[in-house]
């Protein structure tokens, strides 16, 4: 009794480990369960075999699902590999051959980290990731359960249509994603060039960061500079927070302080600003873990000093 007959062009990696795996995993519940392989023309196929019994038809019965929902897995992770691959590299060729080498090289590894759940991704990718293996493995399965024989390449042309428009819609976030990143690399390091031939108005910038995520500058004396720091900006006339987090960068950007001292991060209402100062001023760049001047956050605001 076959109970699974796959076909792919002989050029194609072999997928017999996952099979053998599969067929060894059953033996081992009882079944007579047995793979062999053959040849025709450029096709080659492998077929898993049912000893016809009556205790192992029975037991097959009771592991269908299982059996078929396995192979299912086996079979999209080889589609992964070897189709998904040839049609990302088509997909990027065909739409983003403008770009470096380099880039391209680096865009196709990240999608198949997005296609095939690989390396660090983000939450975003990581869904896109899950909703897309379940939709294409419950697919495989179905036509298992319709058909023990399955063609690989027709299979991939005829039920899977969608694919190429799935994997179109991967490289472009990607590309999208990537692009992004590579202009605040670039935009990041122009703001460093700006500091370092900067002349540094203060030695040191204290920045209190309080219970309310409001900014109060402070110098290395400890004197209270808010308003003078944001001297060249509108402070009355801000309007939202993000523009609160852009004055701030903007600031010591334009003061280039040899160190800046970082009170009560905790308490920053964007992580993004704080990061950016990181990647800006780098070991010009400390968190203070507890001092006299952290404490007081309340009292500061009690005292009404100029804040941001």
């Amino acid at each position: 009794m076959i109970l699974l007959s796959i076909g792919y062009n002989k050029k194609s990696r072999d997928i017999y480990s996952g099979l053998s795996d599969l067929c060894r995993f059953f033996k081992d519940k009882g079944m007579n369960i047995a793979i062999v392989e053959n040849d025709i023309g450029n096709m080659h196929n492998i077929k898993c075999i049912l000893r016809d019994s009556e205790n192992d038809i029975k037991l097959f019965d009771d592991y269908r699902d299982m059996f078929y929902l396995y192979a299912s897995n086996i079979i999209y992770d080889f589609i992964s590999k070897e189709y998904e691959l040839s049609l990302i590299d088509k997909i990027i060729k065909e739409n983003y051959s403008y770009l470096s080498s380099e880039d391209l090289n680096e865009i196709k590894k990240r999608c198949m980290s997005v296609v095939m759940g690989l390396g660090v991704i983000n939450t975003e990718n990581i869904l896109t990731t899950i909703n897309r293996k379940n939709s294409m493995i419950k697919k495989i399965e179905e036509f298992l359960q319709e058909s023990t024989e399955i063609i690989l390449d027709g299979f991939i042309t005829f039920r899977l249509k969608e694919m190429s428009t799935e994997l179109k819609v991967i490289v472009d976030g990607v590309v999208e994603e990537y692009v992004l990143e590579k202009e605040y690399s670039e935009f990041i390091k122009l703001l460093k060039y700006f500091v370092e031939i900067q002349e540094s108005k203060y030695d040191l910038i204290n920045i209190i960061i309080n219970e309310k995520g409001e900014y109060i500058i402070e110098d290395e004396k400890g004197s209270n500079i808010t308003k003078e720091f944001f001297e060249d900006f509108d402070i009355d006339n801000l309007k939202g927070e993000i523009n609160k987090h852009d004055m701030l960068i903007s600031a010591l950007i334009t003061c280039a302080p040899k160190k800046i001292l970082i009170h009560g991060a905790e308490n920053a209402q964007c992580e993004e600003t704080i990061e950016t100062i990181k990647s800006i001023f780098l070991d010009k760049l400390n968190f203070c873990s507890g001092c006299d001047m952290c404490k007081p956050f309340k009292s500061a605001v009690k005292s009404q000093k100029p804040e941001l």
